[in-house]
């Protein structure tokens, strides 16, 4: 019975990790197609105010947006061009702001179905143009289509939830079992995997995929040695 216990808890650790590293995967293969995307390149410092859903149905509508803030003493009126992938060529928008001393705005634009472009992927492109002392900003991201018919937010905090729910008691439960006792190598890479999970989680929110491929690459290095040191075992 205990080592059926353990059995399920272990194999509740490998699903959970399994679905926090695949919304990294989603996320950042999302946003590294969008990165080469056919949009324009001018260089601008990285707008880390872009916010995209990771996943959305073929068939669904949802919003990406920006915040913009004024921290200055006087009044900021910055230029917005945003970029929306189209089966044929991008579609452009400008738009201008005005900011008062100390406030923020967040501004949203609609993507849906007539937005898809390569079959399974909506690409976003929004540029804040420079209003001193504040530089040009640039942020692009991908969204990824599925077609499963549900909402793709709906499928992303299961998996969140799946993965670090699952995780926190799996880990739990084999320490106060005691199977991950008397193995501090074991110990260490269930604990390292969990890490990598929890940090590729949060960047799939934060959307700098260079990131998504360094912990993916570190997650897989870590799971083939692991499975090749139980084989020797």
């Amino acid at each position: 019975m205990g080592n059926q216990k353990n059995n399920f808890y272990f194999v509740l650790y490998l699903v959970s990790v399994i679905a926090g590293l695949l919304l990294t995967l989603l996320a950042t293969w999302g946003d590294l197609e969008a990165a080469f995307y056919g949009f324009d390149r001018v260089g601008g410092v990285r707008m880390s105010s872009l916010s995209c859903p990771i996943l959305m149905s073929d068939t669904e509508t949802s919003t990406f947006s920006i915040k913009l803030s004024n921290s200055l003493d006087r009044n900021l009126a910055p230029s917005i061009k945003t970029d929306i992938s189209m089966p044929g060529a991008p579609i452009s928008a400008y738009e201008s702001v005005l900011l008062l001393p100390g406030e923020s705005k967040k501004l949203e634009w609609q993507i849906g179905p007539e937005n898809i472009d390569l079959d399974r992927f909506i690409f976003v492109r929004a540029w804040s143009y420079a209003a001193y002392p504040q530089p040009d900003r640039e942020g692009t991201c991908g969204i990824i289509i599925h077609p499963f018919g549900i909402s793709g937010a709906t499928i992303t905090w299961a998996l969140v939830i799946v993965s670090l729910l699952g995780t926190g008691i799996s880990l739990y439960k084999m320490k106060q079992a005691g199977s991950l006792e008397g193995s501090g190598m074991r110990t260490s890479r269930y604990n390292l995997l969990a890490i990598l999970m929890l940090v590729g989680l949060i960047n799939s929110f934060i959307g700098i995929w260079l990131v998504g491929v360094l912990i993916l690459a570190v997650s897989l290095l870590v799971g083939v040695i692991s499975a090749g040191f139980s084989v020797k075992l």
